[in-house]
């Protein structure tokens, strides 16, 4: 692929602090998503045709001009959305969705919590989560930012820490949140558990707050609560293509029409790359 686009996530910039290298066999670049036009093909290849306007799931490599992607992590690029927005889809989409709907089998009706709810993937995950009929209650550390997580479908925001619990409670007559995406961890951790119903999930793809928690076990026990811990890059290009065609099911007609959209915070040329990363 010719990149076009290219976007900076929190795992790119872990890779440069040496705390999260690239998988076995991949791509040394950071980079875990872009978007541009095909400029060759590999044997085999029948679905794809040069000069495809494409975007993709990269295990790296994605902060270079040229990179190579396996097929089955590409999407085709809907009509209307431009490089740039493509470009901050394949990551946040794809871990919003595999982690929302096959990790913690997220239904209608359902109320999540989502923290770091303002962050790429918790704005995408907020409109997965209205798009199947849940609702989506938002937490964080300032409010000013939950809200503007309105106009993508939060009903409710929450404060991170010891008010989370009965915030959530408040919110859902007492019972609690049927599912939980937690991306912060840390000393938060056992408050985001105590906000879940009995029977409750909880989906731990984050450590912003740190790696090491709390847990009151029989908590756990009581109500039978669920812990999944869940990671995308390191799995195999077998499994992404099952949850790359997985999510395009769900979302390409949404992509299309606009129900589901990126977030775009800002957009640098590329010689500004080590700014963006600064």
């Amino acid at each position: 692929m010719e990149v076009r686009a290219t976007a900076l996530n929190r795992a790119d910039l872990l890779q440069l602090q040496g705390r999260y290298p690239s998988p076995p066999g991949e791509s040394e670049v950071p980079g875990l998503e872009c978007a541009g036009v095909v400029r060759a093909l590999g044997e085999g290849v029948d679905d794809v045709s040069i000069g495809d306007r494409v975007m993709a799931l990269l295990a790296g490599g994605g902060h270079a001009e040229l990179v190579a992607a396996p097929v089955g992590q590409l999407m085709p690029i809907p009509e209307g959305l431009s490089f740039v927005e493509a470009a901050a889809i394949p990551e946040v989409g794809v871990t919003a969705w595999t982690n929302l709907a096959i990790e913690g089998s997220l239904s209608r009706g359902q109320a999540v919590l989502i923290t770091a709810a303002a962050s790429g993937v918790g704005t995408f995950a907020v409109q997965v989560v209205r798009e199947v009929g849940g609702r989506a209650l938002c937490a964080g550390r300032r409010r000013d930012r939950l809200e503007r997580l309105r106009e993508l479908g939060s009903v409710a925001e929450c404060p991170l820490g010891a008010e989370l619990p009965g915030c959530v409670r408040e919110l859902t007559d007492g019972l609690g949140a049927d599912l939980a995406l937690d991306m912060v961890g840390g000393a938060d951790f056992r408050f985001v558990l105590e906000a879940l119903r009995e029977r409750g999930t909880l989906v731990a793809i984050g450590l912003l707050a740190g790696v090491r928690a709390e847990v009151d076990l029989g908590l756990l026990l009581r109500r039978r609560l669920r812990i999944a811990g869940s990671v995308l890059r390191s799995r195999s290009r077998a499994e992404k293509r099952g949850l790359v065609r997985s999510f395009w099911d769900f979302a390409a007609e949404r992509l299309a029409d606009g129900r589901l959209r990126p977030i775009v915070d800002r957009v640098l040329p590329f010689e500004e790359l080590p700014d963006a990363y600064r």
